[in-house]
């Protein structure tokens, strides 16, 4: 969107939410637009870089992100501290500014920059495994389709690839996502240390009771 592009022409911009699951491949429409402005600025930096969309696009308003009531731009940094996104509305679409966001932390933001993809506009592409993180446990009806799609590409990236890498990679790999069938692709692994982290995860799925986790340690 517009108001994306104008951050990103001044600042490290990765785009979340509905418009990055498209990106991804999802076919879906998307009613807002979200994205993570470098959280790494001071606050007060931070804010002025939200600000600096509100001078220029005077006709936009700045909202809290519970309830839409209006946010005093003299407000903005105590509640950007306790609540990590801020929502300006006024544009084609409600526009989520991030500078926590969910399941994510502040430090967080250059391993995920670093393990995103440039896009022509500036702005980057996180991959699947971190944006499928800050759409965990939100409680949101809507993000279920999208963990499920994620959830897929994750585990077909992971299948072809985990075979293919070395020990440290491989376990990096796993401590970032791990489902039953990439477990069970790790404990074919070439490296005891990963076929181990493999059948770990497995014994504990069967331990609570999962069936398929029973059968591929019976196999």
């Amino acid at each position: 969107t517009e108001l994306i592009h104008f951050l990103a022409a001044t600042h490290r911009v990765v785009v979340l939410g509905g418009l990055a699951v498209i990106s991804h491949g999802l076919s879906r429409v998307t009613h807002d637009a979200d994205c993570w402005l470098e959280p790494n600025l001071s606050t007060e930096l931070w804010c002025e870089a939200v600000e600096k969309i509100l001078l220029k696009w005077p006709r936009l308003r700045l909202v809290s992100i519970g309830d839409w009531s209006e946010l005093p731009v003299a407000e903005l940094a105590g509640y950007i501290e306790d609540f990590g996104v801020v929502r300006i509305l006024g544009a084609t679409q409600p526009f989520d500014i991030f500078r926590r966001p969910n399941e994510m932390e502040v430090s967080g933001f250059e391993e995920v920059w670093n393990r995103a993809t440039p896009q022509d506009d500036g702005t980057r592409l996180p991959d699947v495994v971190d944006l499928l993180v800050t759409k965990q446990d939100t409680g949101r009806a809507k993000d279920t389709y999208d963990i499920q799609f994620l959830e897929g590409k994750a585990e077909e990236m992971y299948l072809e690839r985990l075979p293919q890498t070395g020990a440290d990679e491989a376990l990096d790999m796993l401590a970032r996502f791990l489902n039953p069938k990439v477990a069970e692709a790790a404990a074919r692994h070439a490296d005891p240390r990963v076929r181990e982290a493999g059948l770990d995860f497995l014994r504990e799925l069967a331990a609570s009771g999962d069936p398929f986790a029973r059968d591929l340690l019976e196999g």
